[in-house]
């Protein structure tokens, strides 16, 4: 997989922050084919926000447990939504996005340019995500370094698109450099 060069990564980073900034502002959302699925938005954020501080568990997928792909599973299986049970194939069904909005995935790669994170995006530059780390889901903001450092990009579940495109990757999405 290709890891975006750091000047394109941190004009990526910066324009999903200056697009997300005016999303605070507005109490409606502008009509969109992805605003269609605002309830189901609502759901995964809701289900995301009650499994904070639930304990970190490899493999985990439930509120006993989870792991950061777990996490997303079980926040899109509680509003209905089927999605692939790994980060790395979370990525590769998901619908790139450049702006994501709350309930989106976000992937990072640890180091090597795989995909090794995801966390579902939760608006105000913050995202809800399982952190081997500190053993705990947590909600943590987007503005520190390490985030924008390992940001591989944004998918979507919850646009005109939603099924699973099989074989999609951000290489062919213009996320790469």
């Amino acid at each position: 997989m290709h890891v975006l060069p750091y000047a394109h990564r941190a004009i990526f980073l910066f324009s999903l922050l200056a697009g997300l900034s005016w999303l605070s502002g507005c109490a409606t959302p502008p009509a969109s084919p992805r605003g269609d699925h605002a309830a189901a938005r609502q759901r995964i954020l809701a289900t995301a926000e009650r499994l904070i501080g639930t304990p970190y568990l490899l493999g985990g997928e439930s509120p006993g447990g989870v792991d950061c792909s777990g996490l997303v599973q079980y926040a899109y299986w509680q509003a209905g939504i089927r999605v692939p049970r790994t980060t790395a194939a979370q990525l590769r069904a998901g619908q790139p996005q450049r702006r994501v909005l709350p309930g989106d995935l976000l992937f990072f790669h640890g180091g090597d340019g795989a995909v090794s994170h995801v966390g579902i995006y939760a608006g105000k530059g913050q995202m809800i995500h399982a952190s081997s780390g500190t053993g705990r889901v947590l909600k943590t903001n987007l503005s520190r370094r390490y985030w924008q450092q390992h940001l591989i990009g944004g998918a979507t579940f919850l646009g005109e698109a939603t099924a699973p495109a099989v074989g999609r990757r951000f290489e062919n999405s213009g996320f790469s450099g």
